[in-house]
């Protein structure tokens, strides 16, 4: 479950498959029969994220899903530069039934893949006739945000969520804030993270719902904490126009306390 001003995993796991490219697909394996088989494939998501696959009819796992059709698909957080222990990047399991698509839904299925593998090797084999669309129907979510963060998220729950719209933003906004607002990323942690004595802060990670930020003191003591938006913001001008208006009232606030605020404005 999401703490107030926080993702829920459903949506987290919706941003991580809305955003990646590949992940290991599990079969049963036929040969020898019964085991697991783990492979790497591509996939693209539709609407409901449901991961729609292209798989060669000469592949191992498509001779396991014809035999069985229960799979499932691990998908991890990617970083660049990679980061120094995967372990600690979120990453989703989903368990389903995969089946093959025909027709509309394959023709729907093609231009969703393309969409999310243009390049010129995907498409080409797109149109081999030993290469068909599957889709994998999705009946259970595991989902691990690193160390100390699970939780099985219900299929319905993942079905209706919607991926993080700032995504594609978040290195962009918060090397921004760091680089040129650290004033005010001291004045937020002073104020509404109720640490007083912050002497530097960092922030590590925004999404629709709020930011996480690392606070240091004079003794060098680090605190991680978190500030929740008082409503959801879905574009970066509307993150601009909530952290104006965040220091603006951090300001008064340290103002009319005696603690002065930094010295820069923005």
């Amino acid at each position: 479950m999401a703490e107030p001003g926080e993702p829920s995993d459903a949506e987290r796991s919706r941003t991580l498959l809305a955003h990646g490219r590949f992940g290991s697909l599990a079969t049963t394996s036929v040969d020898p029969p019964g085991y697991p088989f783990g492979s790497l494939v591509g996939f693209a998501v539709d609407g409901a994220g449901r991961p729609t696959l292209l798989l060669s009819d000469l592949a191992e796992h498509s001779r396991n899903l014809l035999a069985s059709p229960r799979a499932s698909l691990l998908v991890s957080e990617a970083g660049d530069p990679p980061p120094a222990d995967p372990l600690a990047c979120a990453r989703v399991t989903l368990i389903g039934d995969v089946s093959t698509l025909e027709g509309e839904a394959r023709d729907g299925a093609r231009r969703l893949y393309r969409a999310a593998h243009p390049s010129a090797f995907y498409s080409d084999y797109s149109d081999f006739h030993d290469f068909r669309y599957y889709r994998l129907q999705v009946i259970a979510v595991r989902y691990v945000g690193g160390f100390g963060r699970m939780s099985w998220v219900e299929a319905t729950d993942y079905a209706v969520a919607e991926p993080d719209p700032l995504h594609p933003y978040i290195q962009r906004i918060v090397e921004h804030m760091n680089d040129d607002h650290a004033d005010a990323l001291v004045a937020y942690c002073r104020v509404f993270g109720e640490l007083p004595g912050t002497e530097s802060a960092r922030m590590v990670h925004i999404d629709r719902y709020g930011f996480d930020m690392l606070a240091q003191d004079t003794q060098e003591d680090r605190r991680e904490l978190r500030i929740g938006f008082d409503q959801p913001v879905d574009t970066p001008d509307a993150v601009r126009a909530t952290m104006i208006k965040l220091l603006s009232a951090a300001r008064a606030v340290l103002a009319t306390t005696g603690v002065g605020p930094p010295e820069r404005a923005h």
